[in-house]
């Protein structure tokens, strides 16, 4: 498995890594959901997973990438229209 190893395979671990911190600092109560920092980790993470994804395509985990990415765009979204 590690001879196999590529740049795309790294950054979809550090996707993962990002996406579980932002949760974990959720949980922890380090930062807020409801606050764009964690939206942009989600959104981050997300992406660095379809770019490996891209490379080694897994339809699955593309549709859950995908839907988080516009979870997070969403709770966006929300977040400006309240500072409105």
């Amino acid at each position: 498995m590690l001879a196999d190893f590529s740049f795309a395979d790294g950054l979809g671990v550090i996707g993962s890594l990002v996406i579980c911190s932002a949760y974990l600092s959720v949980s922890l109560g380090r930062i807020d959901a409801q606050r764009l920092p964690y939206q942009l980790m989600n959104i981050g993470g997300a992406v660095l997973l379809l770019t490996s994804l891209y490379y080694r395509p897994n339809l699955g985990a593309i549709m859950i990438e995908v839907l988080w990415v516009a979870i997070a765009l969403i709770a966006i979204a929300r977040i400006y229209l309240r500072r409105k």
